[in-house]
Formats: C-alpha cells, structure tokens, sequence
C-alpha cells in the first residue's frame, strides 16, 4: 500500500495534478452533490421497489379472495338447490305436508 500511495503522490509532486484552492473547492462540491444525488436515487429506488412488493402481496390477496368468493358461491349454489333444501329440512326434522289447506283471504 505505501508504494501505491507513493506512487500517486509522486505525480502531485512533480506539478502534473496541481489544482488551485477554487478548483479544489469545485471538485469537492461536485463530489458531495453527486454523492446527493446518488443517496437520493437509491432511496427513491428502494422506496419503489417496497410499495411494488406491497402491490403485490395485495394483488395475491384479492387474487385469493376471488377464488374464496367463487367457492362461497358454489357452496351457495348447493346449498339452495331443492335436494339441499329437502335434505337440511329432514336433517332438522321437519316432513313434507301430506295435505295443503288455502285459507281464503276474508278481506277481499
């Protein structure tokens, strides 16, 4: 390592590097705004990048929701046919009529 370091001061010693105090102030101001800029670059990218996995997940849960809210339909659809309604019926206890009786409505 010392001989690298020798190595670049070598150049500045013998005047090829030499920058006065405003170009020094220059370059450095460049420096830390690009090192800004880059610092809010990655932080805008890492927030898009974490609302689009939250998109996601969000996407997977209502993709799973409509295929529970299919299946609750399908459960429904059985559950309202007449040999479902019969067969709960009978599970409770009830019997179908063996006569139906109409009363009359007086008021009319």
């Amino acid at each position: 390592m010392p001989d690298f370091l020798e190595w670049v001061t070598h150049g500045v010693k013998q005047g090829r590097f030499e920058m006065n105090a405003a170009a020094t102030v220059g370059v450095s101001l460049v420096v830390v705004v690009l090192t800004l800029v880059t610092a809010l670059y990655l932080m805008l990218i890492s927030r898009t990048a974490a609302r689009g996995r939250y998109i996601e997940g969000l996407q997977a849960q209502a993709f799973g929701l409509q295929r529970e809210n299919q299946q609750l339909m399908v459960d429904i659809a059985e559950q309202s046919t007449v040999s479902g309604l019969r067969e709960r019926a009978e599970a409770l206890g009830l019997v179908a009529a063996e006569t139906i009786e109409f009363v009359a409505d007086l008021e009319q």
